[in-house]
């Protein structure tokens, strides 16, 4: 009779799930670690659970390894339990913060290898104000749960070398020994699979050689919190003689908005924006915070996307090529390009001349047209869409006789009044009026929403404050309180609530 067989004496499997985002190459990188673990003699398991939408959840991809020291073929779990993973990789940050909360990651155990690039959300994106989370207190979170961490920009290793991200974290993984599996064995993993690529090669070598050049698993903090606008002038245009006038606080902001509207539209436009500068930087109360903010928003608004900066920016030769690579197409492909158009009569009278375009938006507004649309399909890779969109974005030069930038520069003139006569009664108020300038943004409805909100609490409050109808100490906070609650709920609710208690507390 044969003696028993003895059952392994390691009976805790190494633990590893992927959260990864759809298009991220997560089941790739998966399969190389499988096959990784087949050829070194492990047992190994994987499973997957697709993601249920775009961005309310990642596709994960749990793997058990375990020593072969017997024939019989363990029991493993199918499914990751929190506290009971011993390695988490995420591709992408906010990912990497959603297996922490779901308690995958834990002090005592996990080993987290995450990148903290960013694919927004649809809150962040469709937020009126900048919605963008700050990734400093994300990165934090993760550094506080894990055991050890490396956390870098893995996405931008990826784009230096040409690569899909997984290849960058199999190297990463394959070189920071986490995993029971030989470097070898990984690499041969991905040479030998149908994915084998030279691309992918470099990437392997990339990630690998980041962990070896910095520490087995180290530690580190490869993102900063968002830049405010102030210390955002160090990644724009340095100041130029034109801007020397302005505190290096608002400067480089300047710099840029000069550059960024004579692209819009020309010198003259840009030479405009910078005599609005330098009017208000002429006033004695304006603060260098007041001008980079003013700086910064003006270039903005002056800068509106109407229908000719749209076909103009559609056919920028940097976009085509965006689609080429987003398209993996090979050197000589014909990509066909699509553009979905869906003008209204604000779009399309906006662009005639003021007089008239004003006469068609008044019998529009008079027959109800106002949620008219006119949806259209332009391929901009043949002759016929291609010179449609090269006309709208050529008559740009008539901009400045069209109803719609009559609208906008009324407003700019509104605004940069308000600001004005703030510095004479309030100063520590003007930097919260130009900050209201977030909240017109955009087009159609969402631009209708922004400039109604705007006007009321110039109405409401800041005009009565200038007039001495209202106290104008009260001002700064009123105004700051009202655009807060403008950009937390654009259809203005909020907003009728602050601006009643505004009145109210000015009056009692």
């Amino acid at each position: 009779m044969n003696a028993p067989i003895k059952t392994e004496t390691k009976t805790r499997p190494t633990r590893l799930l992927i959260a990864a985002m759809g298009g991220e190459g997560g089941g790739v990188l998966a399969g190389w670690l499988t096959e990784a673990a087949l050829d070194a003699g492990l047992w190994v398991q994987r499973t997957s659970v697709p993601g249920v939408a775009q961005r309310t959840g990642a596709t994960t991809y749990y793997l058990e390894f375990l020593p072969k020291t017997g024939p019989t073929r363990p029991i493993m779990a199918l499914h990751p339990a929190p506290g009971r993973v011993d390695v988490l990789v995420a591709t992408e940050l906010l990912e990497a913060v959603r297996m922490v909360n779901l308690g995958f990651v834990t002090p005592d155990r996990t080993k987290l290898i995450a990148s903290t690039h960013r694919t927004y959300t649809v809150d962040e994106k469709s937020a009126m104000a900048d919605g963008r989370m700050d990734p400093a207190p994300m990165i934090a979170s993760c550094r506080d749960f894990a055991k050890t961490a490396i956390i870098d920009d893995l996405s931008a290793i990826a784009l230096r070398e040409g690569c899909h991200l997984n290849s960058v974290v199999l190297g990463v993984l394959a070189g920071s020994g986490t995993l029971p599996l030989p470097v070898e064995c990984i690499r041969r993993a991905m040479e030998g699979g149908k994915r084998a690529s030279d691309a992918n090669g470099r990437g392997f070598e990339a990630g690998l050689k980041m962990t070896q050049d910095r520490g087995t698993v180290p530690d580190l903090g490869g993102a900063k919190a968002k830049p405010t606008p102030l210390e955002a002038t160090a990644a724009l245009l340095p100041p130029s003689p034109e801007t020397s006038f302005l505190p290096p606080e608002a400067a480089g902001l300047a710099a840029e908005g000069m550059r960024r509207l004579t692209d819009y539209q020309d010198t003259a436009y840009a030479a405009e924006y910078l005599g609005h500068l330098k009017r208000i930087a002429a006033h004695p109360a304006a603060t260098p915070t007041l001008l980079a903010a003013l700086a910064r928003h003006m270039a903005l608004r002056m800068s509106y996307e109407d229908t000719h900066r749209v076909a103009e920016l559609k056919l920028r030769s940097a976009r085509m090529a965006r689609v080429t690579a987003e398209a993996r197409a090979r050197p000589g492909d014909i990509v066909d390009v699509a553009e979905y158009m869906k003008p209204g009569p604000e779009e399309i009278f906006g662009m005639l001349p003021r007089m008239l375009g004003a006469k068609l938006m008044s019998m529009s507004e008079r027959r109800g047209w106002g949620k008219l649309s006119f949806p259209m399909q332009v391929k901009t890779t043949r002759f016929s869409g291609f010179i449609r969109l090269r006309l709208l974005a050529a008559t740009k030069r008539w901009r400045r006789g069209n109803l719609r930038h009559a609208h906008e520069m009324a407003w700019l003139a509104s605004w940069l009044d308000h600001i004005t006569r703030t510095l004479d009664i309030a100063p520590e108020a003007a930097v919260e009026i130009a900050e209201t300038a977030k909240i017109v943004r955009g087009y159609g409805s969402t631009y209708t929403r922004g400039m109604r909100n705007w006007r009321l609490i110039a109405g409401e409050m800041i005009t009565p404050c200038l007039d001495g109808r209202l106290p104008a100490a009260l001002l700064a906070d009123g105004v700051l309180q009202a655009r807060l609650a403008a950009l937390k709920d654009p259809e203005g609710q909020a907003l009728d609530r602050v601006v009643e208690s505004f009145k109210k507390a000015a009056k009692g």
